[in-house]
């Protein structure tokens, strides 16, 4: 089986811009440990700072790898992605969890909704291995010699037999697969990051398809009865 997962262009900038909406407050976070580092800090004050401005600059500097990664996501990427630790997640946490210490020490309170939100996106950072390849498993572009399935929105998909499929069209932009009772999925080639893996394998199906068909018509002349 060719199995092909589908990821989008637009949504890897999104996911990033929802990061950089957690990123943003490393500036504030940075200028509070520089200003507790001005005042020649000791013990616990000290850590605080070295803490504060640490994290931050992990968090712009991840921010800033992120940025060129993302702009280096080559459309021919055509082999399934390496999915690792998301090393923003991971340092948005830690900044978080250095925050909540910071807002501990200066008020006695415990501050659990920022506690909560560390947690949660460090928890994220070292899972985002399994979850980007559940979400690419649910989004793959699946041929075999029984059919094609392909994913559509709000978690639905195409799943066709060949003797269900009236055609498969690749164009330059779009590609469609349209079943014989009219359903029809299209993909924009343009947006998705391995456009050549997705060409390929819709024409493995093109194949396949009419192999099936050839196979169909050959069986109806063999149960023919010849006068």
């Amino acid at each position: 089986m060719i199995a092909v997962p589908l990821r989008y262009k637009r949504a890897e900038r999104g996911l990033f811009i929802q990061k950089l909406q957690h990123a943003v407050p490393s500036i504030v976070v940075l200028g509070d440990g520089l200003a507790h580092l001005s005042h020649n800090p000791r013990g616990a004050e000290l850590a605080l700072g070295v803490f504060e401005v640490g994290a931050a600059t992990a968090v712009m500097v991840s921010v800033v790898k992120g940025i060129r990664q993302l702009r280096r996501a080559a459309p021919a990427a055509d082999t399934h992605a390496h999915h690792g630790i998301d090393w923003i997640d991971l340092f948005i946490g830690v900044m978080l969890a250095v925050e909540a210490y910071a807002k501990f020490h200066a008020s006695g309170k415990l501050p659990r909704p920022t506690i909560l939100l560390a947690v949660t996106m460090v928890a994220v950072g070292l899972m985002h291995g399994k979850i980007s390849a559940f979400g690419d498993r649910r989004r793959e572009l699946r041929v075999d010699t029984d059919g094609i399935s392909l994913p559509g929105r709000f978690f639905q998909r195409l799943s066709l037999a060949w003797t269900d499929v009236a055609a498969i069209d690749i164009g330059e932009r779009y590609a469609r697969v349209t079943a014989n009772d009219g359903r029809t999925q299209r993909l924009d080639l343009t947006d998705v990051l391995n456009p050549t893996a997705v060409r390929d394998a819709l024409m493995t199906a093109n194949t396949f398809l009419e192999n099936a068909r050839h196979a169909a018509s050959a069986s109806i002349e063999s149960t023919t009865p010849q006068p």
